[in-house]
């Protein structure tokens, strides 16, 4: 993630997160009693959005350029932002057993602990409790992982990003493989779905996703930022053109979209 783009992480910047959410945001099944975690709620689109459904939401992100933007952009009077990680989340005595709902979008493949966040998620709902997790499924699908290799090859950008490892922790795991392993850190029950999505991006709608989500970016030169993303754009362009619409690109994506019980 490039936190440095903070500011650019909404509207077209997160249009892929945000379609793939709004198709499974329902699951959860929202009322106006409850009480809402966002774990990793970026620049709180989404946490505003759920606050007008219940009756409060806690965003809380590990990146403080992110907390900011949230509260900047994102504020409500029933809704607080806070700089916290998802695997400790449940550490805080506040928070512990005091949630009806949590929502979990896009984050588990941030880090490698992700059991950790699952139990720590877990510690936060009141028994019987539900939360809905959207989670990057395999890699070999996403786009921003067949970037990392491009640029790796390219004549001009790789000579800045050629040492760089990718922070990418891909879930990889079956329907069965992730309902064992939710059951197994706390969860009572787990419906699990592999969803295979196909998304329409504009130019900039993907300029600004491999802008804000691509961990190489802040390694570019900012005199040469935008020749670097036109670069990255005509090779998604070339690759993955829409045919029916000019100048768009469709993009496969895959994620496993839990619910889960306590």
């Amino acid at each position: 993630m490039n936190f440095s783009a903070s500011n650019d992480y909404c509207g077209d910047g997160r249009f892929l997160q945000h379609s793939v959410i709004m198709q499974h945001i329902d699951k959860l099944e929202l009322r106006p009693t409850d009480t809402v975690l966002d774990v990793g709620c970026g620049t709180g689109e989404e946490t505003k959005s759920m606050a007008g459904k219940v009756k409060s939401v806690t965003g809380v992100d590990a990146s403080e350029e992110m907390v900011a933007v949230a509260v900047k952009t994102n504020s409500a009077p029933n809704v607080a932002y806070s700089q916290w990680d998802a695997r400790a989340v449940g550490d805080n005595p506040d928070w512990r057993e005091g949630f009806d709902k949590a929502v979990c979008f896009f984050v588990l493949h941030w880090f490698p602990e992700q059991t950790q966040a699952l139990r720590s998620i877990s510690a936060c709902l009141k028994p019987g409790g539900q939360a809905l997790f959207i989670i990057d499924n395999h890699d070999d699908l996403l786009i921003f992982t067949q970037m990392t290799s491009f640029l790796k090859s390219h004549e001009k950008w790789g000579a800045f990003v050629q040492d760089y490892k990718s922070s990418l922790f891909m879930w990889n795991l079956s329907v069965q493989e992730t309902q064992k392993v939710f059951k197994a850190f706390g969860w009572a029950e787990a419906k699990c779905e592999v969803r295979r999505h196909e998304l329409v991006l504009s130019e900039i709608q993907l300029k600004l996703s491999l802008k804000t989500n691509l961990g190489e970016t802040p390694l570019i030169p900012a005199a040469a930022l935008d020749d670097y993303l036109q670069d990255q754009w005509q090779w998604a362009l070339d690759r993955y053109g829409d045919k029916s619409q000019p100048r768009h690109v469709l993009i496969g994506y895959e994620s496993m979209v839990v619910h889960a019980w306590k």
